[in-house]
């Protein structure tokens, strides 16, 4: 055995190295020099492919082998590694030529360690293999110290792993306080769940309480096509029972237990090995359930269940999804109550601005019909009283289709679109022909948008008449481009699905930072213009497609609208 400094050593290297890949060939540069081995390496369990990946290869003959990817089994001549990583046993060889599982990686090897990196569950997660280019080399000392350093191994590992899950969850957090409606929420779940947290059939159920069903709201497989239109009864199946108990449920070979039905699932009912479902709990009530479902590998050895750290993982983001949905829902009441009053507002303006219209048109008539029964009619009063007359019916008309430009912006008739066709066509609609300001494209290359263009042409000449009312010299650019990041996060939009932005930046005076947050409110207008719903309409235009709008331009440099749009089918 290596002497404690030694061990003091390789236990700073497991404890302080951080990056994975290093501290791995760290110990198993060790784990050879301390046997004296010619070769050392260190593979990985994949779970999805039951295969180890040879991740670490060290030693004088590690370019020799060419093999990276070792399936696992106890079959005759398919490797030592396999062998132990399929039987989750130690062993060593004198000669590996005379054992029937060799499978000869390095040409020279003669003797060899196999030694099993087991989790608290004994389940195999990785395996240090040692070899010697001399027969009989290694002793029951040798083994002792691949064994010690494989628990250092499995340190490595589990931490890393550990450090994943903390990630994702810090991932669904931050996402689920950006998430603006509970189909953002749940795509946001979903998506982290499957990529960062690597489970597979991934769905999530919520009470309906119109048709009182758990009903399906999203997966990560093959259910997607059936999203919204199916679902479980209470206690109907193991994902009912689980939805209308609030408690978690985890089974292997889920097919024995009596409350399985095999309803709605990912995988062919009699595919499924392991199952796992937690509630999803809100305000003190079970309102549904995240489960996750494992498929019957072909390689008996391949281990397909779930654990208690499965299963508290998955509780901790169903937790998460919880508030996640209070929040949205509480801002989604907040919104309604806004709406309400919005409407409250917008029936009075209107009222009194068509008010004050139909005063003057009352006295525009009584006015006409004085005239009309004086004997010498002036006609040039006349006329006067008749344009008069035409100004208030065409402000009315125009107060009108403000209205209804606000109440039908959300109502839609989607087409695939050329957008930057739409974006140019919008433009040069209200853009003046002859002009001091200059207008400049600098449109990308942007996939199709499924759009209804005429409510999206009806946004961006709002916008661009918006900006036009601001200067009369000057520069107007307009872009186009795929979103990046951060433009996403600071619009509050999902980070995972690609947008398109529509960006018009004029040279006018710019915005400040206290009107940002009013200027796509009902009524708030600097101009004189209109009812001030010009930007509100714009919003829920933008918004009523997934997408969302903001103005990023600094006070004084002119202001920066962006409008961003889902790209079709991303």
């Amino acid at each position: 055995m290596p002497n404690t400094s030694v061990l003091k050593q390789l236990s700073a290297i497991a404890a302080t190295e951080w990056d994975t890949d290093t501290a791995l060939r760290m110990l198993a540069e060790s784990a050879m020099e301390l046997t004296d081995s010619t070769t050392a390496m260190i593979g990985r369990m994949n779970e999805e492919l039951g295969t180890l990946e040879l991740s670490i290869i060290a030693g004088k003959h590690a370019e020799e082998s060419e093999v990276r990817q070792v399936e696992i089994t106890a079959e005759e001549g398919a490797g030592i590694v396999a062998y132990v990583a399929a039987k989750g046993e130690s062993f060593v060889t004198g000669n590996v030529t005379k054992e029937p599982q060799y499978m000869n990686l390095i040409r020279t090897s003669k003797s060899e360690i196999a030694v099993p990196i087991m989790d608290r569950h004994g389940r195999v997660r990785a395996v240090l293999n040692l070899e010697s280019d001399e027969e009989n080399h290694y002793s029951d000392d040798h083994l002792e110290i691949a064994e010690t350093i494989a628990f250092l191994v499995l340190t490595v590992v589990t931490r890393e792993e550990l450090l994943r899950r903390e990630e994702a969850l810090e991932l669904i957090g931050s996402a689920l306080d950006r998430a603006t409606t509970e189909e953002d929420l749940i795509e946001n779940v979903l998506g982290i769940a499957g990529d960062v947290l690597r489970f597979q059939s991934c769905s999530l159920f919520l009470l309906d309480p119109l048709t009182d069903l758990f009903m399906l709201r999203g997966s990560a497989g093959s259910l997607k096509d059936r999203v919204g239109g199916v679902g479980y009864k209470a206690n109907e199946g193991c994902t009912g029972w689980v939805c209308a108990n609030g408690l978690p449920l985890r089974l292997e070979n889920p097919q024995e237990d009596e409350r399985w039905r095999g309803l709605w699932l990912d995988l062919p009912k009699e595919k499924v090995a392991s199952y796992l479902a937690v509630p999803i709990v809100y305000r003190g009530k079970s309102i549904g359930a995240l489960r996750v479902v494992r498929r019957v590998g072909e390689n008996p050895y391949r281990d397909s269940q779930f654990t208690e750290d499965d299963e508290r993982l998955l509780s901790t983001v169903a937790e998460q999804t919880a508030m996640g949905l209070e929040n949205v829902r509480s801002v989604q009441r907040a919104i309604q109550i806004e709406r309400m009053a919005a409407w409250g507002e917008l029936s009075a303006k209107s009222s009194h601005m068509i008010g004050n219209r139909v005063f003057a048109l009352k006295g525009d008539v009584n006015e006409l019909g004085h005239l009309l029964r004086e004997e010498g009619k002036d006609f040039a009063e006349l006329l006067a009283l008749q344009k008069s007359l035409d100004t208030n019916v065409h402000r009315i008309e125009e107060i009108l289709q403000e209205f209804r430009d606000f109440v039908m912006a959300t109502q839609l008739s989607t087409v695939r679109a050329d957008l930057n066709f739409v974006v140019k066509e919008a433009v040069e609609e209200v853009f003046p022909r002859r002009s001091e300001i200059h207008l400049v494209y600098d449109l990308g290359e942007i996939p199709e948008v499924e759009i209804d263009a005429r409510k999206i042409r009806r946004a961006i000449t709002e916008i661009v008449e918006n900006g036009l009312s601001f200067f009369s010299t000057g520069q107007l650019k307009v872009s186009t481009y795929i979103a990046n990041r951060e433009l996403k996060r600071r619009a509050s939009l999902p980070l995972k699905r690609e947008f398109a932005a529509v960006e018009v930046l004029d040279q006018g005076p710019g915005v400040s930072a206290e009107q940002k947050n009013q200027i796509f409110q009902p009524f708030y207008s600097s101009r004189v213009k209109g009812m001030g719903l010009g930007l509100s309409i714009v919003k829920g235009i933008v918004e009523a497609h997934g997408g969302s709008v903001v103005e990023t331009g600094e006070l004084g440099n002119g202001a920066k609208f962006i409008i961003l749009l889902p790209l079709a089918g991303k």
